[in-house]
């Protein structure tokens, strides 16, 4: 949109300064009505033409600030246009809706679990500061919750068996401290729980996008 008001801007100049050349010719091919022309009558025409110039430069120069305006207004408007689509990207990715790849810790376990000890295992990586969370190929996100399905315990619909793997992004180092530290989520549930747990650090990750449909149910954005 900028663009075509420029590219209109510059023909409006363009035409502009074709009817001065014009009218410059014009007057140029008849120099016997100007010689007939008295003192008092060319000094008026002098002072006519000299502010129709001052009129149309004053004009010109206004045109060109505006052309200048809309190439600086269309260049920030394309800049902000890029760093919106950055933000809603990361924030699809971290939502769940995009996969996502980094560093982080890799847990392998198996054990007889309930939901109550998969959410806290959970909540725990979560408040280490993961910033993505896979349990097989299961992305949990603000809304996953395991639960006690039919057969098996279950995340968003899917079962989880005895044994199985917890992908989570974030500080590898940071990560394994929080659950492993003396007194924390893995000790705890060692002694609830028949587990095993086998955690490794990765510098390489890949944790894939949610199946579950994220539309809200019964919210709707203030407009």
């Amino acid at each position: 949109m900028a663009a075509r008001i420029a590219q209109l801007s510059l023909f409006g100049v363009a035409i502009i300064i074709g009817l001065l050349l014009v009218g410059q010719l014009r007057s140029q091919a008849r120099p016997i009505e100007l010689s007939s022309l008295t003192a008092q009558e060319l000094s008026v025409l002098v002072e006519t033409l000299s502010a129709r110039n001052v009129e149309l430069a004053g004009g010109l120069a206004d045109l060109i600030e505006q052309i200048r305006d809309y190439e600086i207004s269309q260049a920030r408007g394309q800049s902000e246009v890029v760093l919106t689509a950055e933000d809603l990207e990361r924030i699809r990715a971290f939502g769940g809706l995009l996969g996502i790849e980094g560093q982080g810790l890799r847990l392998e376990v198996e054990g007889s679990f309930d939901p109550t000890a998969i959410n806290d295992l959970i909540n725990e990586l979560r408040n280490a500061g993961a910033d993505a969370i896979a349990i097989d190929d299961i992305r949990i996100t603000a809304r996953s919750v395991a639960v006690l399905g039919t057969d098996a315990i279950e995340i968003d619909g899917q079962p989880i068996g005895r044994t199985f793997q917890i992908r989570a992004i974030g500080s590898p180092e940071g990560l394994r401290a929080a659950i492993e530290r003396p007194g924390g989520i893995l000790a705890l549930l060692q002694q609830s729980v028949d587990a095993r747990f086998s955690t490794t650090e990765e510098r390489a990750l890949e944790i894939p996008p949610t199946r579950r449909d994220l539309a809200p149910q019964a919210a709707s954005p203030v407009e």
